[in-house]
């Protein structure tokens, strides 16, 4: 059996591969060696996102967490912390390719977190992205990083996340 913790990760990825897969974009689960260098999924385009796209060929590296902890919010943005170790990786400047934390927010009641019935197959609460390139060293265990609720991941918003990449655009962290 599937520790809750394990549960958590495995419905992160899911949502993950279902928002992707209905945009059109491969989603894939990276192995051991792989979640031992911070990435947990990799997302690949092939194809021409926008007329203005410059690569019709690349990967974004994921790093995706859960949580069942209610997100605070206040500024129009959640806090979640953050090991340093993740945080150094994904705040790294000397990657080819952009990263992303995805963080899922579980309900608190995990008997709620998928439905199921003959009509539908439902996943509650909502995944959020955000870059953290270029944010500010840390010298403390952990690190709390603040994500825009503008940072939803959808399928529109996911398309539009590659797209800018697609065009060579860079994401900062604006903490």
């Amino acid at each position: 059996m599937l520790t809750e913790q394990n549960i958590e990760s495995e419905l992160s990825y899911a949502y993950l591969h279902a928002i992707a897969s209905r945009g059109g974009i491969i989603c894939e689960c990276t192995g051991r060696h792989s979640d031992e260098a911070g990435v947990d999924a990799l997302l690949r385009v092939k194809g021409c996102l926008s007329q203005d796209s410059k690569l019709t060929q690349f990967g974004v590296d994921v790093q995706l967490k859960a949580t069942r902890q209610t997100p605070i919010e206040q500024n129009g943005r959640y806090s979640y912390s953050l090991k340093a170790k993740n945080y150094d990786e994904l705040r790294s400047t000397h990657t080819g390719a952009p990263q992303l934390l995805i963080v899922l927010f579980l309900p608190a009641d995990a008997e709620s977190w998928l439905v199921h019935t003959e009509e539908c197959l439902e996943a509650r609460r909502c995944a959020y992205w955000l870059s953290l390139r270029g944010a500010s060293e840390t010298d403390q265990d952990s690190r709390t990083v603040y994500i825009p609720r503008a940072n939803q991941l959808s399928v529109p918003a996911l398309r539009a996340l590659m797209t800018r990449f697609s065009m060579l655009e860079v994401l900062h962290y604006d903490g």
